[in-house]
C-alpha cells in the first residue's frame, strides 16, 4: 500500500454499510444485490469494500468481445455475469457493437456518429423485469446503467422492479444527444423524479478546447446518482418487516455513498415508525455523528484560501484527466471524503433542506441522537 493510500486510510471514516452486528442477519437472508447493466471495462459495486455476500453484483454484458475479455480475467466470488443485452423486448435483437477501443461504447441505437468501426450482431436480450424469473436471481436494490444513450429503453422495461424494488440509480446520462439520438438527461430526470428518486449528485464530462486556451467548454456527458425518497416507498399498512428490510438498505446504500444526512434522516424516520428500536438507532447514528468534514479541522491560517486555490491550480495544469476546469476529487459521485471528528458527538443534529416530510419545518429538521436531551 502506498504512503497516500495508507494516509487516506488514516483520514477518512470507517463505516460499515452493513450498519452494525445486529443488522448481518437482515442481510445475509436479504443481500442488497446490485445489476450493473453494460458491465464492459469491469463491473461495478457502490461499496467501497467491493462486492461481497450481503452486495452480490449481476452483470450484463451483450458485447462479445467484452464478455470474454471479463469471464477471461475471473470474477470475483459474489459476481456473476450474462452475455445479454436488456432492452424492451425479449429474445433476438440487434445489436451495434464497436470495434477495437470503441466496443465500450456499443450499443442498442446506431454508434456512427462517434466515428469509429461498428458492427451490427444479433445478440439476445431480456426485459428487465423478467430478469428475477428467467435467472432465477433476486431483483435489484441498485443499479447501474451504461449502455450508451439507451437508458431510458432498460429503466421502461423495469417499471415494476423500479416501483417495488430499486432503491439507487447511477445512470450515464448525456446533455448534448444531437447527434447521437440518444435519451437525453431531461428525460431519464424527469423519469426518476416521477418514480420517486431524487438526484444526489451529478459527474460531469465537457468538451476539450484546451487547445484555444482553455479546457471548461459546454456539458456533454457524465453520471448522475439517484437515491429513493423513502416517502415515495413508506405505507403504514405494508407488511411491516419488509419496510424495515428496505429501510436497511436504503441507510446501507447512502452511507454506501457516504450520504450522511440522509442516511441519519432514514434511521430516525425508522425510529419513529417503529422500524428500528432506540438501541439499533443508535448502532447506526452513532458512527455518523462521529465523523467531519476535513476542512473542520484544518487550522484557520492566514493565507488558507490562497493555499487552497494554489493547490488547485496546480492540480488543473499538472493533471490531464482533469474534468474541464472542475477539481478532480470533487467532479466524481458519492461523498466520500468524510473524515473522523476530533471532538465529542453533538446531542442533536440540525438538517438543512432534509429528504423526508415527517419532522420538517421551514426546510430543516432537528435529530435528537442522544435521547437524554431534547430539542427545546
Amino acid at each position: 500500500m502506498g504512503i497516500f493510500s495508507t494516509l487516506r486510510r488514516q483520514i477518512i471514516a470507517d463505516l460499515d454499510s452493513r450498519l452494525a452486528p445486529q443488522f448481518y442477519e437482515t442481510f445475509a437472508t436479504s443481500p442488497v444485490t446490485v445489476y450493473d447493466v453494460g458491465a464492459a471495462g469491469g463491473v461495478f459495486t457502490p461499496y467501497p469494500d467491493g462486492p461481497k455476500s450481503w452486495a452480490p453484483v449481476i452483470g450484463f454484458e451483450p458485447h462479445p468481445e467484452s464478455y470474454r475479455l471479463i469471464m477471461d480475467a475471473g470474477l470475483p466470488a459474489h459476481v456473476t455475469l450474462h452475455n445479454l443485452a436488456l432492452a424492451d423486448q425479449t429474445g433476438p435483437i440487434t445489436f451495434f457493437s464497436g470495434e477495437g477501443l470503441d466496443r465500450t461504447r456499443s450499443s442498442l441505437r446506431p454508434i456512427d456518429y462517434i466515428g469509429g468501426e461498428s458492427t451490427a450482431v444479433t445478440v439476445e436480450a431480456m426485459i428487465l423485469d423478467m430478469v428475477p424469473e428467467q435467472l432465477s436471481v433476486p431483483p435489484a436494490d441498485f443499479i447501474k446503467l451504461d449502455t450508451e444513450g439507451t437508458e431510458d429503453i432498460i429503466l421502461k422495461g423495469g417499471a415494476e422492479m423500479l416501483a417495488e424494488h430499486i432503491l439507487g440509480v447511477q445512470v450515464e446520462i448525456a446533455f448534448w444527444t444531437q447527434q447521437s439520438g440518444g435519451v437525453s438527461f431531461a428525460d431519464i430526470d424527469r423519469l426518476l423524479t416521477d418514480l420517486g428518486f431524487i438526484l444526489f449528485d451529478l459527474q460531469t464530462n465537457r468538451s476539450d478546447v484546451r487547445v484555444i486556451g482553455g479546457r471548461k467548454d459546454k456539458v456533454r456527458s457524465g453520471d448522475a446518482l439517484y437515491l429513493r425518497n423513502f416517502d415515495a416507498l413508506w405505507s403504514e399498512t405494508a407488511e411491516q418487516s419488509v419496510m424495515r428490510t428496505k429501510l436497511l438498505k436504503l441507510i446501507s446504500l447512502t452511507i454506501g455513498w457516504r450520504y450522511i444526512n440522509y442516511a441519519l434522516e432514514l434511521a430516525d424516520f425508522g425510529r419513529n415508525h417503529g422500524l428500528l428500536d432506540s438501541a439499533e438507532f443508535n448502532a447506526i447514528a452513532q458512527p455518523l455523528v462521529n465523523t467531519s468534514d476535513l476542512s473542520d479541522r484544518t487550522p484557520n491560517l492566514p493565507g488558507r484560501m490562497a493555499l487552497a486555490r494554489l493547490f488547485e491550480t496546480l492540480a488543473y495544469a499538472f493533471h490531464p484527466n482533469m474534468k474541464k476546469g472542475v477539481p478532480f476529487a470533487f467532479n466524481g459521485l458519492g461523498n466520500h471524503w468524510v473524515v473522523r471528528r476530533g471532538k465529542a458527538s453533538p446531542s442533536v443534529v440540525g438538517l438543512h433542506c432534509p429528504v423526508l416530510k415527517s419532522g420538517t419545518v421551514n426546510l430543516t429538521k432537528s435529530i435528537v441522537v442522544d435521547e437524554r436531551h431534547d430539542t427545546c
